[in-house]
């Protein structure tokens, strides 16, 4: 056995002091014996690690928030590990490998958006309060090249390590030899495993084909629906019209329950459209039995821009136009056609439709009726090719004659009208005929 050099032992015992002293420098904030402390250690060249005590971290439990996932996992498995700011990564790895069983060789952290090394501290990550997130990435075995062996050997020296953890408050083992064996246990190199012998891979099976899935994809978002739904959950969309459910399907609780609520709303929209209906049909006789449809609306005429409050004018029924009574019944009285058109017209349109018979016999008083009855014969006697009014002074008795016809019997004055010698006579033409007289010889 190799005898230890007392140089070196010295040195290293100095080295053990001035870590110390420098260890409380710094606490103390006495920045020049740090300093010189920190000369001394630099000169002797020695491995020196430095650390923050977990005293100066903030106390108290963090509900660490995890998303766990590795190469097989289609998503992240949500999970939640009770840490404490001052824990490195080496300390949370240690941590699951106690508590799910997952190696430390075969975690790979990412904490605040970067990959975590073994002496970080989870407080430099930014892991400071509950529901803080963290991700971890499962490797395979083979991936991190973990033999059997050496998971066994590593559970081994950590059963040792609790051992000596548990002996350590009950005096059964000097604290100082217990630290060193922690140490050495902690420090003691891992063996990088041997590789692995070469397999012989045979080939994979066909995968299964896939399971048909039931229900249909929104075009517009892709999002898969039930068979039965109506409109894409999530943005309302309709659903395909060429999609048919299959008569073979089930539906489950929630799917009866919309079915049940659909046939409901849409007997609702049943009766209230038919309601509805027979609402509007009884308006509609209702309003078919007055002559003359008021308007239900404030509104201007048109015609001499006038306000006109509900009621006081009135609506045409073939064009729904609404003018006041007074110029609707000018319109009226001032035509020159047989029929009344709607005065309505504007820039861009002018309307065509008529007004019906009772809605002028409305708005006119009894003779003002009369005298536009006979006004509309008068222009339709006039227009007409093959009229002939009869010839007895003061008659208004006219007709349309056709030319095999040569008589006309006014039936205002009961006379006989010749329509070839446009006269009237007390005896026919026919009947002259027979005199040897004509209707020449007669005139």
């Amino acid at each position: 056995m190799a005898t230890p050099d007392p140089s070196g032992l010295k040195t290293l015992e100095e080295a053990e002091e001035l870590a110390q002293c420098l260890s409380v420098a710094l606490s103390g904030g006495d920045q020049e014996e740090a300093q010189r402390c920190a000369r001394e250690l630099a000169r002797q060249q020695l491995p020196v690690s430095v650390r923050i005590c977990p005293e100066a971290y903030p106390e108290g439990e963090i509900r660490f928030k995890v998303g766990v996932e590795d190469a097989q996992s289609e998503s992240s498995i949500p999970i939640a590990i009770i840490v404490t700011s001052d824990m490195t990564v080496a300390n949370l790895k240690e941590k699951v490998n106690r508590d799910y069983g997952f190696h430390p060789s075969l975690q790979t952290w990412v904490i605040g958006k970067r990959l975590a090394k073994d002496a970080d501290t989870l407080y430099s990550h930014g892991v400071r309060k509950d529901g803080d997130p963290g991700f971890l990435y499962i490797k395979s075995a083979q991936q991190a090249q973990l033999t059997r062996e050496q998971l066994q050997h590593d559970q081994e020296e950590r059963r040792l390590y609790d051992i000596l953890s548990l002996l350590e408050p009950r005096g059964i083992v000097d604290p100082s030899c217990l630290n060193k064996k922690k140490e050495e246990l902690l420090r003691r190199p891992k063996n990088p495993p041997p590789p692995l012998p070469p397999k012989h891979v045979l080939p994979m099976p066909p995968p299964p084909p896939p399971k048909p899935k039931l229900g249909w994809d929104c075009p517009e978002c892709t999002f898969h629906n039930k068979p039965t739904r109506p409109g894409c959950e999530m943005c309302s969309a309709a659903r395909p019209a060429a999609y048919q459910v299959p008569p073979i399907y089930q539906p489950d609780e929630d799917e009866a329950r919309w079915l049940q609520q659909e046939q409901a709303a849409c007997l609702q929209f049943q009766q209230a459209l038919e309601k509805e209906r027979t609402t509007n049909f009884q308006e509609l006789l209702q309003t078919d039995q007055h002559s003359l449809v008021a308007n239900s609306q404030l509104l201007d005429c048109p015609i001499c821009f006038g306000r006109i409050e509900p009621g006081e004018g009135a609506t045409l029924r073939e064009c729904l136009h609404s003018f006041c009574k007074e110029c609707l019944k000018g319109t009226i009285t001032n035509s020159m056609d047989a029929e009344v058109a709607c005065p309505y017209s504007d820039e861009d349109y002018a309307c065509n439709s008529k007004l019906q018979d009772r809605e002028i016999r409305t708005l006119l008083s009894e003779d003002e009726y009369q005298r536009f009855l006979e006004l509309r014969l008068s222009i339709a006697e006039n227009r007409s090719a093959n009229s002939y009014h009869c010839k007895t002074p003061d008659c208004a008795g006219w007709c349309i004659f056709e030319d095999e016809v040569n008589e006309f019997l006014c039936p205002l004055c009961q006379k006989t009208n010749c329509l070839l010698c446009k006269v009237s006579h007390l005896l026919s033409c026919s009947s002259l005929s027979s005199i040897d007289s004509s209707c020449a010889h007669y005139n």
